[in-house]
């Protein structure tokens, strides 16, 4: 029998906002200092020049093709993303993203979903939230997710940007039902095409309307906390436990609830899954 490599328990944890040893020397060269105290202080941060405009044009294309929103007047969507193209595990796998989601969702982060959206004048905002929408207030003092927005158009407020409540990172709960009707003291993020736009799951944000022409394509990659999945793995056998023992069973398998869909986000079961985790 092979012997097990002797590795060093650690006894404590970092503070959400410290760099660990072994992350500090990766984020200094990649020149992400400013982003990680971004992050820390207001829960966004925006990566510029995040790779080349090359790519970028390969990952806006793509997209377009996906979604089927080959005219600059239509929208539409794609996911699973990671599984249908190599120009998507190019952006998961981009270093300065990597770093920061070490930084922000602690080592062993993993993937949690890879979409994208294509929105073009007239396209309404969605609503504001969080995205520890899954998870009851108040959040965890350590970040739970981090989400990426790979910007392949400017961003701009007229354009349909992402928009941010400055503070809500701080507050670690949920919006209410004015709050979100309100937007209190929203701000657009604004960047240049090819950037990535970094939030944490406690930041509330939502995207302004689309008032110019054309279309705002956009990458969305989520990574996550290690701890935020099962130890057993029962896909194999799920369908014949929920034949033989029903809703609950459903439930307990996780196919009540809009993750890990096997063809992505079934959005049909979002409020059910947003309104089971805070009961």
């Amino acid at each position: 029998m092979a012997e097990t490599a002797k590795v060093d328990v650690y006894h404590d944890t970092l503070p959400p906002e410290q760099i660990s040893e072994e992350l500090a020397p990766v984020i200094a060269e990649l020149g992400l200092e400013n982003n990680c105290r971004e992050l820390v202080e207001q829960g966004w941060t925006v990566v510029e020049r995040a790779a080349s405009m090359e790519f970028n044009d390969r990952l806006r294309e793509k997209i377009i093709e996906l979604s089927g929103a080959a005219a600059d007047t239509e929208g539409g969507g794609a996911n699973m993303l990671l599984a249908k193209d190599p120009v998507f595990v190019e952006a998961v796998l981009n270093e300065k993203l990597l770093a920061l989601a070490e930084f922000s969702v602690g080592r062993g982060f993993l993937i949690s979903q890879v979409a994208a959206s294509v929105r073009p004048k007239g396209a309404a905002s969605i609503g504001l939230h969080a995205d520890h929408n899954w998870l009851p207030a108040p959040f965890p003092v350590h970040n739970m997710l981090l989400t990426g927005c790979w910007v392949c158009d400017e961003y701009t407020k007229a354009g349909g940007s992402t928009l941010v409540i400055p503070g809500s990172n701080k507050l670690h709960r949920h919006p209410d039902a004015d709050e979100v009707k309100e937007k209190p003291d929203a701000i657009a993020i604004e960047c240049a095409a090819g950037s990535v736009v970094l939030w944490d799951g406690n930041v509330w944000h939502a995207n302004w309307p689309r008032t110019t022409e054309g279309q705002r394509v956009v990458c969305h990659i989520t990574y996550t906390r290690l701890m935020m999945r099962t130890v057993e793995d029962y896909r194999a056998h799920a369908d014949d436990l929920v034949a033989e023992h029903g809703d609950k069973m459903a439930q307990l398998l996780g196919q009540q609830d809009f993750l890990e869909g096997p063809r992505g986000a079934d959005y049909s079961k979002l409020i059910q899954t947003f309104n089971n985790a805070k009961r």
